[in-house]
């Protein structure tokens, strides 16, 4: 008679499972590795959306500045003060332009989003401060309109013969990033400078 010797239990054999304890403890390291991450994750994507609303603005200068010269008449760049709305357009219609930004602006506060991202600058990106100097050219278009720019809206014009106002536009996003898009009048070109970098 022959008896069948079952072997012991082998403690080399490799487990083919995790017990909770480790899979608790990967899950906590994972937390930790992710909530050091994600502050500087933040800090890139508002800084790229600082960026991209910059990007935004001088291209809409230099549209303007294209616009007036082959049209041959007085543009604008419209930028709502302490806001995030731009635009681009013959100065002659800068009422219709003030007009334009009050319903864009309702709009964006009543739908709590933007359907206009071609004249706005990113989710939490705003014009902080903007100075434009006038000209001997500017008071005298000015004159001739009797038009100041209208409440909360601030100008710079394009001239025709492709020189513009001298300006300066800072945009802050909500972590203290800081840009400023330097305009000068002689040339009508725009140039970007980090004034303040994001820690």
């Amino acid at each position: 008679m022959k008896f069948h010797h079952q072997p012991a239990p082998d403690s080399k054999v490799a487990r083919s499972a995790f017990t909770l304890i480790e899979l608790l403890l990967v899950l906590a390291v994972v937390i930790v590795v992710m909530g050091m991450a994600t502050p500087s994750i933040n800090r890139m994507f508002q800084r790229t959306a600082l960026d991209r609303g910059a990007d935004r603005v001088r291209a809409a200068m230099g549209e303007a500045r294209v616009k007036a010269i082959k049209e041959g008449d007085v543009y604008a760049v419209f930028v709502a003060r302490g806001g995030n709305w731009f635009d681009v357009g013959p100065f002659a219609n800068s009422q219709n332009q003030i007009s334009r930004a009050n319903r864009d602006q309702q709009y964006v506060n009543q739908q709590g989003n933007s359907g206009f991202e071609d004249n706005q600058l990113p989710r939490g990106v705003n014009f902080a401060a903007s100075e434009v100097l006038s000209d001997a050219r500017a008071a005298e278009v000015l004159a001739g309109t009797g038009d100041s720019g209208g409440k909360g809206l601030q100008q710079i014009l394009f001239y025709p013969d492709g020189t513009s106002q001298d300006a300066s536009i800072v945009m802050q996003n909500e972590i203290g990033g800081i840009v400023e898009i330097q305009l000068r009048g002689l040339t009508g070109l725009s140039k970007t400078v980090r004034l303040k970098a994001m820690r």
